[in-house]
């Protein structure tokens, strides 16, 4: 039962996954190459800045992992205050609401982030914390690594072929989710956050019907 209901949470982060790829993908092509959900991908570039001597930058990206981490810590305070059963709903409305003010505010500024940024890179660090016994959303390279395992599980015939179906789609669901939020970059401008915005607002009702 145990492994049920884990394949059952898994294949619900799936869109999750498709939501922060499209908003990542938006985030990287208007705020000057930042990733917004990516922060594998962003401590990378802090490190390179570090290293070329370009503090400006440096601290634009430590302000972005700075607020994907409050983003985290807000979703798992609102999280437990939830509870188990309300806890999609409440973290992914709020990262609706995140979005959306995201949408409405202008992704180019002078000096320092956009304001965008600072709505839209702790909906991404929220929405990590949106499902219960997910180990991050964002997180797809963890993804790569889980399909591997367990695909080698099931061929040993020691676990269920569904386990790595669900891995290799999560991924597969961020890539379709980046091409997305590119594709509505180019013909929407800056409409284009109010589509994965609408998304999170559609996965915050479904999840009122989960059990």
């Amino acid at each position: 039962m145990a492994d049920e209901s884990g394949l059952r949470r898994a294949w619900r982060a799936v869109p999750l996954v498709a939501i922060g790829g499209c908003v990542d993908s938006i985030g990287f092509l208007r705020l000057q190459e930042l990733f917004v959900s990516f922060m594998s991908g962003t401590s990378t570039l802090l490190g390179v800045a570090l290293a070329e001597g370009e503090p400006g930058r440096a601290v634009e990206l430590g302000l972005v992992v700075a607020l994907f981490i409050a983003g985290a810590v807000m979703g798992a305070g609102l999280a437990r205050l939830a509870g188990p059963r309300r806890r999609p709903v409440v973290v992914l409305g709020v990262v609706a609401a995140l979005l959306l003010c995201g949408w409405r505010l202008p992704s180019v500024g002078g000096a320092g982030l956009p304001p965008m940024a600072f709505a839209v890179v702790p909906a991404m660090g929220a929405l990590n914390l949106a499902l219960p016994g997910v180990g991050g959303i964002t997180f797809v390279t963890g993804s790569l690594t889980r399909f591997a395992e367990a695909l080698m599980t099931a061929l040993a015939g020691l676990g269920r072929h569904g386990a790595w179906v669900v891995q290799i789609t999560a991924w597969a669901a961020l890539v379709a989710g980046a091409v997305t939020g590119a594709l509505l970059e180019a013909r929407m401008g800056q409409d284009a956050l109010a589509v994965p915005a609408l998304m999170a607002v559609v996965a915050a009702v479904a999840a009122l019907r989960w059990d």
